[in-house]
């Protein structure tokens, strides 16, 4: 079945926030927790629900609201500032679009930070859909978020890849019935990307992407498929 739509993950994929997300979470943990938390270990939780991430870490449950308050201030505060495209992802995003792919966005984030994102990067032109944490009952890795862009976009999941950074945006597409593709340049610990998501592509730029759906859509007889 030919590929017609791309599901996106933001943070990672689309757009730099290491530096944003990371800086967040010291933040937030300075004020809460009487220990550091290497950088490394915070990454372990890139692609979970803030809220997931937060409880991990939180000394008690009755903190997490509290935590999670602090982080999303810092957030707003430097969100503008601090994000950036990653190279080769607009131009991909043009000849994807040029094509006539439908695009969605698919995130841990809430919707509106995520509309905000897109626009700090200059994308937003090329989205047809935002799903965010807050729009379904599950998040990633369950396959709700898949389903709903799916549906959003009037695509089958089938008919779509989904393109992320952690084993969780993989895993929430494969359960879809979507094909996969992992980023290279993920700050996600790659051995456990391999392992937990199985990705069925490895995009080392995100320029490779339109090459890979273009060869998906020609039959063995070279006839496009789209």
């Amino acid at each position: 079945m030919p590929i017609k739509g791309v599901l996106f993950d933001f943070d990672g994929t689309l757009a730099n926030t290491n530096e944003l997300i990371l800086s967040a979470f010291e933040h937030t943990f300075a004020k809460f927790l009487s220990r550091n938390v290497p950088r490394e270990e915070i990454v372990r939780t890139f692609g979970l629900p803030l809220a997931d991430a937060m409880a991990l870490y939180a000394p008690s449950p009755n903190l997490i609201v509290e935590m999670r308050a602090v982080y999303r201030q810092f957030n707003l505060e430097h969100h503008d500032e601090m994000i950036k495209t990653i190279d080769g992802v607009a131009e991909a995003l043009t000849a994807l679009h040029a094509n006539g792919l439908k695009m969605a966005v698919v995130t841990s984030k809430k919707s509106p930070m995520a509309y905000r994102g897109l626009k700090c990067c200059g994308l937003e032109a090329f989205i047809s859909a935002v799903v965010g944490c807050d729009d379904t009952e599950h998040n990633k890795p369950h396959p709700e978020p898949m389903l709903k862009a799916c549906s959003m976009l009037e695509l089958k999941p089938e008919e779509c890849i989904c393109v992320g950074d952690s084993p969780y945006d993989l895993q929430s597409g494969q359960s879809a019935g979507a094909l996969t593709a992992a980023v290279r340049y993920t700050s996600f610990n790659w051995p456990q990307i391999l392992r937990e998501g199985k990705p069925d592509f490895i995009l080392e730029n995100m320029l490779d992407l339109p090459a890979i759906i273009d060869k998906l859509n020609f039959s063995e007889e070279g006839r496009y498929n789209a």
